[in-house]
């Protein structure tokens, strides 16, 4: 097998996009053809964004089939002899990949992806696109899975630009410290599809989020500026208290040998607080937490969310998920935010936002669009939950029947509910409930949504599509 050691002055996927052209001109002679490739791999998502070695191999067809297989992993100069002696057919690929513990997938069909999962304050994210310090998603293959950010330097889906951002907020059921920051964007755009509510937390089935201020409470004040102004200063008499009641849990946290500015566990912080208790000074301190809390909120208005709902949540409108609701998000693939307020101690951050963030936010009343129907028929129904400036998302049910988008680009498929079947030419693939897979552009003008029985899945695509 040929191996390739790449300028740092090229860019890998433009070189395999040649390569791959060159070789479908010869493809009509050769069946086989495989190629590897040694190049510097910069890991822009990390600290000082160093510099890795990889080794990809490249598989471009096996018997007049196009399939296209790909493994990447760190370069080892002992491994480079071996691959050069490997016959350029398939099955030698595989033998090595497995003897070596690398992963081996099929680039030309869709990728199917393993999510990476965060732990939060509130509970955790799990990114099934995201690519950064805190961790990267991978794509799944044979004998494990392939690091998501190494296979899009090779494969590009969106022409440089990222992926739309696919992830679940899985809050905790407990109503103090399963919700979320009170925050608002000046520039990411998401929504929110409810996939799950606690009944614990929740028992008639109805969660909530804080969404934008409470229009009665809004009421009470004669202008915008007076509102705000009330506003902070509930923010900053609960700050000052929350202050002086997290830096109790952080001694705590070093006298039993906790980081404090990791998540700690739950049960953990509750017993921590009935121990503070214990003295009248802390109690007190306690008990005017939770009167100042319940004061701030106040000013907040509360909007039910049930399974199914969707949510477009807008720029410059605050907002935070509470306690056991599960949403999937889809998201403009940027990190700002501004926090207003949090009913523990912020981990990212060592300052609230407020001031800034009420000097542009939007406090007037909000109405909420409804999905648009776009098919409704007995065997299909599309609804078009959201059309941002660079993505749209659009919720399909099929019931025992299939749907063909018209689309120009990759595509993110998340299963809901039911068993999905992807269907392209002769080929096809199952995604299981819960399962994402990336459709990549190429298969977007002839891949087929099929389902036998009643399906529910959630498709995600850029408007301006961009691919190679």
């Amino acid at each position: 097998m040929k191996c390739f050691s790449l300028d740092e002055n090229v860019r890998p996927d433009a070189w395999v996009a040649e390569q791959l052209s060159k070789t479908r001109e010869v493809s009509e002679v050769i069946d086989d053809q495989a190629f590897a490739l040694h190049f510097k791999y910069i890991q822009t998502y990390l600290p000082g964004q160093p510099t890795i070695e990889l080794i990809a191999l490249i598989h471009t067809g096996e018997s007049g089939c196009s399939f296209i297989h790909l493994s990447v992993f760190p370069f080892s100069a002992e491994l480079v002899p071996v691959i050069q002696s490997l016959l350029p057919d398939l099955e030698s690929i595989r033998q090595f990949t497995a003897k070596n513990h690398f992963s081996i997938f099929n680039v030309s069909a869709p990728w199917v992806l393993d999510p990476v999962y965060i732990p939060k304050p509130w509970g955790q994210e799990i990114w099934f696109t995201g690519i950064e310090i805190r961790g990267q998603a991978a794509v799944r293959g044979e004998n494990g899975n392939l690091p998501l950010p190494w296979v899009l330097s090779l494969f590009p889906q969106a022409n440089q630009k990222p992926l739309i951002l696919l992830k679940v907020l899985d809050p905790l059921p407990d109503d103090v410290y399963g919700d979320l920051y009170f925050e608002l964007h000046e520039e990411k755009q998401e929504v929110y599809v409810v996939t799950h509510v606690n009944e614990q937390a929740w028992p008639d089935g109805k969660g909530v989020i804080q969404l934008g201020f409470a229009p009665k409470k809004r009421d009470e004040y004669e202008s915008a500026e007076e509102f705000k102004k009330a506003y902070l200063n509930a923010v900053r008499a609960y700050e000052q208290v929350r202050r002086v009641l997290d830096g109790k849990l952080d001694e705590l946290c070093r006298l039993n040998n906790f980081n404090p500015d990791a998540p700690i566990p739950v049960e953990q912080l509750k017993n921590w607080i009935k121990e503070l208790s214990q003295s009248i000074e802390n109690k007190e301190l306690i008990k005017e937490e939770k009167r100042l809390k319940a004061l701030m909120n106040s000013f907040v208005n509360h909007l039910p969310l049930t399974v199914g709902d969707t949510l477009a949540i807008p720029t410059l409108v605050p907002h935070a998920l509470q306690h056991g609701v599960r949403v999937v998000e889809f998201q403009t693939p940027v990190y700002e935010r501004k926090i207003l307020s949090f009913a523990q101690k912020v981990l990212t951050q060592n300052h609230w936002d407020t001031e800034s963030a009420l000097s542009i936010v939007n406090i007037d009343c909000l109405q909420i669009p409804l999905p648009e129907i776009l098919v409704s028929n007995e065997q299909v129904k599309v609804e078009k939950i959201v059309c941002f400036d660079d993505f749209f998302v659009h919720r399909i049910n099929i019931n025992s029947g299939s749907y063909q988008p018209d689309l120009s680009g990759y595509s993110l498929v998340m299963s809901i509910a039911g068993e999905l079947s992807l269907m392209w030419d002769a080929h096809h693939q199952v995604v299981s409930a819960g399962e994402v897979v990336l459709l990549p552009g190429a298969l977007a003008n002839y891949c087929r949504f099929v389902a036998e029985g009643s399906c529910l899945f959630l498709h995600a695509s850029p408007r301006i599509a961009d691919t190679l």
